[in-house]
């Protein structure tokens, strides 16, 4: 429900918006495609949105990627780079697209 949700608050400004249904899923679909930013929860079922992180990081050092929480967790981020960002759950419509925005803005330079 959560991931509905979201989806619906990302959808619209031209964007296509796909949704994984786990972190294994998502990884999988990266090895046919390429995405301009992840959008992910730190808490999955099996692998978690940290480990996802710390495996497409890997493969793609400057991917934008958003992580999700329901607690602050921005220092454990410091050293993963300027296009790694936390947003605290729940947030708003308009506090992901200023983050995905500030992250495509920073992705440019």
């Amino acid at each position: 429900m959560v991931r509905e949700v979201t989806v619906e608050l990302l959808a619209g400004e031209g964007r296509k918006i796909v949704a994984m249904e786990s972190a294994e899923a998502a990884l999988q679909a990266f090895r046919e495609c390429t995405y301009d930013i992840v959008i992910t929860d730190v808490s999955l079922p099996v692998m978690s949105g940290m480990e996802m992180t710390r495996t497409l990081l890997k493969q793609q050092p400057t991917l934008p990627i958003i992580i999700a929480s329901g607690y602050a967790i921005d220092f454990a981020l410091e050293n993963w780079g300027r296009n790694v960002r936390a947003i605290i759950k729940p947030f708003e419509s308009d506090e992901i697209n200023a983050l995905i925005r500030e992250l495509v803005e920073t992705q440019a330079r």
